[in-house]
């Protein structure tokens, strides 16, 4: 109830110590404030705004040519906390534009970098002055009474030498502006979208900020836009090597759409914390820091990555202000900003993580065919389905931002790793190569080329063509017996190819093998004649046993695989004693005789058995034919030795 002087009873003050929370306080560096005085010269319609600055005197001075202030504007505006300028003016008297200022309490962070503020203003004729200092405001907050208004000091008329607008003295600064004009127009361009359009320039020590001065448009080599609105950005990434355009709608109910880019750097030298993020504008400025950080996107692309988005609705004067305090962030709990997060989040991942890994992929590879001469060399004695992985190897290779002479190590090791990983039809882990630390594992396991191409590979493949070799020589019937018997047990890939690498259960193979002599002993004497050899082992996931007839040996296939059923009951109940998880493996055997009948009940049987009957003629052909490739292996190696020694030439490693 009122009193009898029809006087409130009640009344909510609000102390000076608002200028300590919100001023000194709230704001933590010098681009930032200056963002708050361009967005009030923005606001009171200025076309220009200047920033002069000082650093010895530590001092900054800003002018504008907006409306300016009278003593009216002055008192119930801008010395008001919490004026609210959409309420009165949703939109400016000159140029029809969306005030920037919310809150009404931006000019307080004036005091966040300055000891004193003066300000000088101009309107219709009108001209004003008045100085602030942080020392009086503290004293005023220390010795408060009933009576919280603070009164800046008044400045004579004959002080304001300007003829419009407004103009902010800056002085007594907190901190020594050591980072200056290339710094603060690097850090303004970035803050604002409207800088250098719509009639609005600002100039920093009369040089005026452009879009060129955020430094990085140069750089970008992959460009995403936002709309036919957005496709301007291609003019200003003039070195972008490929451009694709994005649905810019949000939320087509709602109204909600966007403008602006996201692109990727071609290195990540050419791009550091500071830059590597998206930043969001609404009506102009800078709301939103970093969106790129709250997406916590695990992909090698995000580290390449800088956006621009235009997201006007994230300011919208009609709807609940979700700009925190400090005007640099969004409130992350709201439910645009969700939206707008979730929507950039799944056009990065369908349009820009898969196109940036094509899309390098193609250019380093071309890059390197076109710079490297000797990796070109390689690549051309490469057929078919090869070059296309080949391709995919040197792409990913060249967009490792490594120094040369690791670059060049990694593209020895890689280069041998293909050849050896084609042979056994294994290229597809190289596709699962994608950063420096698995190149790195790569180039441990296959760097040591002295070691491993001389003794390993290139051995393997020499003693393959020394086989074969003998083979073709062969005329005899009885040395065909003999030189395979000395080859086969020990070359399992003579029988199938993918058996180069077979892994093997000794302790199986040796139980096995002792039963087969046990049973052995069993044989009449024409049966031991007819018999060369027999033997066990485990091979790609499969048991194999293997038989060797004499060249002139003659024997039915019913006999056969009598044999056959004996050897897999031998062998079961060998199994009875082993891991469990070699009991299910499948059998199959394979026998190698002088001769044996071709028809159509015999394979018919042989199916059925799970078995193979070979000549010891077919062996050598079928080997022959599979291994054709190996006959020119000696050729083939030393070129690659050849070509990888002379990777030197290709790389400046000095």
């Amino acid at each position: 109830m009122d009193n009898q002087n029809n006087e409130p009873k009640y009344k909510m003050t609000i102390g000076l110590s608002v200028l300590e929370h919100l001023g000194i306080g709230l704001y933590s560096n010098v681009p930032a404030v200056l963002s708050e005085v361009v967005a009030n010269a923005w606001d009171a319609d200025a076309e220009n705004v200047c920033i002069s600055i000082d650093p010895d005197q530590r001092k900054i001075v800003i002018s504008d040519d907006g409306s300016g202030m009278t003593v009216s504007d002055i008192n119930e505006k801008y010395l008001k906390v919490g004026y609210k300028k959409r309420d009165s003016e949703p939109i400016t008297p000159k140029f029809k534009r969306q005030p920037m200022g919310r809150k009404g309490i931006g000019k307080l962070s004036l005091f966040s970098i300055a000891e004193t503020i003066e300000i000088h203003t101009v309107k219709d004729g009108e001209k004003n002055a008045f100085r602030m200092n942080s020392a009086d405001i503290r004293s005023e907050i220390k010795n408060q009474t009933s009576d919280d208004d603070y009164y800046p000091k008044s400045l004579p008329d004959s002080e304001v030498a300007i003829t419009q607008g407004t103009k902010i003295k800056l002085t007594s600064l907190r901190k020594q502006i050591k980072r200056t004009d290339k710094y603060l127009r690097r850090r303004l361009a970035r803050r604002f979208s409207i800088i250098g359009r719509e009639n609005f320039n600002v100039k920093i020590d009369d040089k005026p900020i452009s879009a060129k001065d955020r430094d990085y448009y140069t750089n970008i080599q992959y460009l995403w836009y936002f709309g036919e609105e957005s496709k301007k950005f291609k003019g200003s990434c003039s070195n972008a090597d490929q451009s694709r355009s994005i649905c810019e709608i949000v939320d087509q109910e709602k109204g909600y759409q966007i403008s602006g880019w996201i692109g990727t750097v071609e290195k990540q030298s050419q791009i550091d914390e500071d830059i590597n993020s998206i930043v969001i504008f609404a009506n102009g400025k800078l709301v939103h820091e970093n969106m790129l950080k709250d997406m916590k996107e695990g992909g090698v692309w995000t580290k390449y990555i800088i956006g621009e988005i235009d997201a006007d609705f994230m300011d919208d004067s009609n709807e609940e202000d979700i700009i925190t305090s400090a005007r640099q962030s969004l409130k992350e709990d709201d439910q645009r900003y969700i939206q707008l997060k979730g929507f950039l989040q799944q056009a990065m991942k369908r349009h820009i993580g898969t196109n940036w890994q094509k899309w390098r992929r193609k250019a380093g590879s071309k890059k390197v065919l076109r710079e490297r001469k000797n990796i070109k060399r390689w690549y051309d004695r490469l057929k078919g389905d090869l070059k296309d992985y080949a391709e995919e190897l040197l792409g990913k290779i060249e967009a490792l931002e490594v120094g040369e002479a690791d670059k060049k190590e990694l593209y020895k090791a890689s280069m041998f790793a293909f050849e050896k990983l084609s042979i056994t039809q294994q290229l597809s882990i190289l596709n699962r190569l994608e950063t420096e630390k698995d190149f790195e594992l790569i180039s441990k396991i296959f760097g040591n080329l002295t070691e491993l191409t001389s003794v390993h590979y290139y051995d393997i493949a020499k003693a393959r063509v020394e086989i074969i070799k003998k083979f073709k020589k062969i005329i005899d019937e009885d040395n065909k017996e003999r030189v395979i018997q000395k080859h086969i047990f020990n070359a399992l890939w003579l029988l199938d190819p993918s058996w180069e690498r077979a892994a093997t259960n000794s302790r199986m193979e040796e139980t096995v093998t002792k039963e087969f002599e046990n049973m052995k002993q069993k044989l009449t004497e024409k049966e031991k004649r007819a018999r060369i050899d027999i033997r066990y082992q485990t091979v790609a996931g499969k048991h194999v046993i293997i038989e060797l007839k004499r060249y002139s040996a003659s024997i039915s296939i019913y006999a056969l695989l009598e044999q056959m059923d004996e050897y897999k009951k031998l062998l079961q109940t060998c199994l009875e004693y082993s891991d469990n998880r070699y009991r299910d493996m499948p059998v199959e055997i394979i026998c190698i005789t002088g001769k044996r009948p071709r028809t159509e009940e015999t394979e018919r049987l042989l199916i059925a058995a799970s078995a193979r009957w070979l000549t010891y003629d077919e062996l050598i052909d079928n080997a022959l034919n599979s291994y054709q490739e190996y006959l020119n292996a000696e050729e083939r190696i030393s070129e690659l030795i050849s070509i990888i020694n002379s990777l030197d030439e290709d790389f400046n490693t000095e």
